[in-house]
């Protein structure tokens, strides 16, 4: 295969503009904010055939091969549309008459086919699967659905191919297998090979090669015990409900990881997330062969020491093992009743790698913090208001929790420097940042101005805001979870009972992180819904995994023998699973009181047994449940806060934690729910996610009025917010009540201009600056005003700026229109484009724009 192929842009369009375009002659302009990622996927769309073209303005490749369509927007009736224009031709300025005549006349053509099925409206769901079933055709060419992208899986989105790509790429996906017209008893799981078949999709950063021959496939193992827990299922009334019990609790001890010999990692690497053709793996940095060797059966020679693998009769020689994997990790096993067994799957996959010359992708590593460090130098890293919410905290607590994140603020709004050194920090090709600290670097004054306080404050107001969303900085960070390392070496030589699996390095709730001396720390993991799922871990150093891996301080590793770790972790796995580490000795306290005290919840919910068939129907049936339930997720993670915030308030307002009961087991309920919400895209249950909510949300304890945090959670609507006793509602006080910052002398933004001769200017160029700006602002105004996921905005706006940016880049803009347009800029109270305008020249006339600028000895 050859290198990576850099990032495909695609048109991102509504299903319904599409609708619009094939049936009512309704054009749409196309903007590529889809995206297909540098993947093993693209690789091969290239080589079959993708065309793409590059464009100049921004040098991003595009193509319309692939369209990402979406299903956000039902297909309005001709009556309902008639309804609307005739409102806002109401409302229309009396001057507007070409406009309104235009409308009209539209309103008259829809009234003359009003009969015609054409103008009936059209719901999401069959919408969907109109297009689904019958594709649709775009300026000449025909494309069919193809596959949910791998980023999108879960919001509903679907990719559609030109149909002359569609077989061969199809084939490629699946492995070259027919699922379509398979037999009942090959049980086909459609919801997962939706998902599964998206994995050579994702994103990868590089390519490694493996052979898969140098693979030593070993069983999964599970550490089972009972412990009285929080049991989710339905109960009498047909809700889901919690009841205390003892449960059996079964943790996958190697679920998702793999251990990779240490000679295909770059020095500093632990952790690699690696894909194939429906395989997902975080393979850690393993001194595999050291291992072996060290543990090689007396009296074998070592180069003749063959180990065999969890298929009966395969055996691989000890010196070739490079990757240790378990069918957790390949999903492909789960299709084996096609070819009649586990073994002949695995080794049908090993071909198909093969074939493509044995390149996985890497999706990323392990990452350190970038938000900073602390006051004594060590890692920052932030939580998230979920987790702050669900400990049970005190005014004392939230102020010194927020004491770091104060006196940043602080020096953010006095010291010059330090803010200088901070938007430096954070700059990007979006933001002003660096054109204001090179401003600054050339004359620190600049600081003094009122369009420089004006960016101040918003990056500062910005920053309290963050804070206010529950994103306070403590010592520590994410670290991606290991489970058991030194027992899933000893399992490769077959030195663990696999039955009952006994303890060979960390025992409980120990971990090992060099990130850490020996201490106790807390540890949180997103979803986090209660206190049940905050971690206490001891961590303790181990000399054998110093001694056979290669770990960074980045990685943790992690025991779930005996010990309900996943569940704590709210259903957690080691396919890159990360847990955030705090070192902080009042969170540990509030730790210490919560640990063991709260049963951890266990998900027995249903799954649902409905049966698919390999089909484009069934896809957009699957595809509509899929994103109807994920509308609910953001409501009930926010459920959820809603019962915790009650439950806090509350009790402190005298309530017994007995009286709260059945406010904690709907929290159970909602701890359960939204570990559900993500594993939809892979398996469907036997529940009504929004039925479930609504039912939550009649309980007598939650009040109508929100939390004063809530305005920073709200997904819409009015809402009336009045104080709780609760972790965020005090975290939202302590940062309200902040000191001004001090007062300066206020200096003209002219005083800073090196004086030119204004009547030099080329007044031409001075329009044409202006009116790329003013558009470009425009334009992005309008980007905002769309409903755009953040991921697709951003993509607009980047290439909005770009386009103009281009453009203005290709004038010769000499001193005297420089000083022009930057006199103008002020005294023509361009103020809604001033940023802007100040950033494009920078970033497209850098010299000339930094020389209009005096040094501060020149003038003040």
């Amino acid at each position: 295969m050859s290198e990576l192929h850099k990032p495909v842009y695609i048109p991102s369009v509504e299903g319904s503009d599409i609708y619009n375009y094939m049936f009512r002659g309704r054009d749409f302009e196309v903007k590529y904010i889809g995206m297909i990622p540098s993947s093993l996927e693209l690789n091969k769309l290239i080589d079959t055939g993708l065309k793409t073209i590059k464009k100049k303005t921004n040098q991003k490749f595009l193509s319309t091969d692939i369209i990402n369509v979406k299903f956000k927007q039902k297909v309005d009736s001709g009556q309902h549309i008639i309804k609307k224009i005739s409102a806002k031709i109401e409302k229309l300025d009396e001057t507007k008459i070409e406009y309104k005549d235009k409308l009209k006349d539209f309103v008259a053509l829809i009234e003359s086919e009003l009969k015609e099925d054409k103008w009936k409206g059209v719901s999401y769901k069959e919408l969907r699967e109109k297009l689904y079933l019958e594709g649709f055709v775009y300026n000449g060419v025909r494309y069919v659905v193809y596959k949910r992208s791998s980023a999108k899986s879960r919001i509903g989105q679907c990719l559609f191919i030109r149909e002359k790509l569609h077989k061969p790429m199809i084939k490629w996906s699946r492995m070259n297998f027919e699922f379509k017209n398979r037999r009942l008893e090959d049980e086909i799981d459609f919801p997962s090979l939706l998902a599964y078949e998206s994995l050579v999709g994702s994103s990868i950063e590089s390519t490694i090669n493996i052979n898969p021959n140098n693979i030593l496939m070993v069983k999964d193992v599970e550490s089972i015990f009972t412990k009285t827990s929080n049991v989710v299922r339905t109960g009498a009334n047909k809700y889901l409900d919690s009841f205390t019990e003892e449960s059996k609790i079964k943790n996958s001890l190697f679920d998702g990881e793999s251990l990779l010999d240490a000679s295909y990692f770059e020095e500093g690497k632990s952790m690699m997330l690696l894909r194939n053709h429906m395989f997902k793996s975080a393979a850690f940095n393993c001194k595999i062969q050291k291992f072996l060797t060290d543990n090689c059966p007396e009296g074998i020679d070592y180069n003749e020491w063959k180990i065999s693998s969890m298929y009966d009769g395969e055996e691989i020689f000890a010196k070739d093992i490079h990757l240790i994997t378990t069918p957790s990790s390949l999903k492909a096993l789960k299709f084996h009743k096609i070819l009649g067994s586990e073994k002949k799957m695995w080794q049908h996959w090993k071909r198909i790698v093969i074939l493509d010359e044995c390149v996985f992708g890497v999706c990323k590593s392990e990452k350190k913090s970038k938000l900073g460090f602390d006051n004594e130098g060590k890692l920052i890293q932030q939580t998230s208001y979920q987790m702050l919410n669900s400990l049970p905290m005190k005014k004392e607590d939230v102020e010194k929790f927020t004491r770091l994140e104060k006196g940043f603020i602080e020096r953010l709004k006095n010291d010059d420097d330090f803010f200088v050194a901070h938007i430096r920090s954070t700059n990007n090709d979006m933001n002003s940042n660096e054109m204001f600290a090179d401003l600054y670097d050339k004359n620190n004054d600049i600081a003094k101005t009122k369009i420089f306080r004006t960016f101040r404050k918003k990056i500062i107001s910005g920053h309290v805001t963050h804070i206010k969303n529950g994103k306070v900085r403590l010592s520590g960070d994410y670290c991606v979870m290991l489970g058991n390392p030194m027992e899933f070496l000893y399992h490769a030589i077959g030195g663990i009972n696999v039955e009952d699996p006994e303890v060979k390095a960390l025992n409980y709730n120990e971990v090992y992180t060099t990130m850490f001396d020996e201490k106790e720390i807390t540890g949180f993991r997103n979803p986090h819904t209660s206190p049940n799922n905050v971690l206490l871990a001891v961590n303790k150093k181990v000399n054998d995994i110093d001694k056979y891996f290669n770990l960074t301080s980045n990685i943790v590793c992690v025991n779930a023998i005996g010990f309900p770790l996943q569940d704590i972790l709210s259903g957690c796995d080691y396919d890159s699973d990360t847990v955030l580490l705090i070192d902080d000795e009042n969170l540990l306290t509030i730790t210490k009181s919560l640990f063991g005290k709260y049963n951890v919840c266990i998900n027995q919910v249903k799954s649902s047994k409905k049966h698919y068939t390999v089909c484009n129907k069934d896809m957009a049936t699957i595809d509509n449940e899929l994103s109807n339930s994920q509308k609910y997720i953001g409501r009930t993670v926010n459920t959820g806060q809603l019962c915790m915030s009650s439950y806090w308030d509350l009790l402190h307002k005298g309530k017994s934690e007995e009286e709260l009961s059945d406010l904690m087991k709907k929290l159970d309920v909602v701890t359960v729910l939204s570990g559900i919400c993500i594993d939809l895209a892979k398996k469907m249950f036997e529940i009504n996610i929004n039925k479930e909510i609504e039912h939550i949300c009649q309980i007598k304890e939650l009040k109508k009025e929100k939390p004063l945090f809530w305005q920073y959670v709200n997904q819409g609507g009015e809402i009336t917010t009045v104080k709780y006793d609760c972790p965020m509602d005090l975290l939202f006080e302590e940062m309200t009540d902040l000191d001004y910052a001090d007062k300066r002398a206020n200096i003209p933004f002219n005083d800073f201009l090196v004086k030119r001769n204004m009547s030099d200017s080329l007044r031409n160029q001075e329009s044409k600056v202006f009116g790329y700006v003013e558009n470009m602002v425009s334009k992005i105004n309008n980007t905002y005003a769309k409903h755009y996921s953040e991921e697709e905005r951003d993509r607009r706006i980047d290439d909005i700026i770009k386009y103009y940016s281009f453009y203005v880049r290709k004038l010769q803009i000499n001193e005297d229109t420089m000083y022009s347009l930057l006199i103008k800029l002020t005294k023509n109270k361009k103020d809604k484009i001033a940023s802007r305008l100040l950033n494009v020249l920078h970033s497209t006339q850098k010299r000339q724009f930094l020389d209009a600028f005096s040094v501060k000895n020149d003038t003040l």
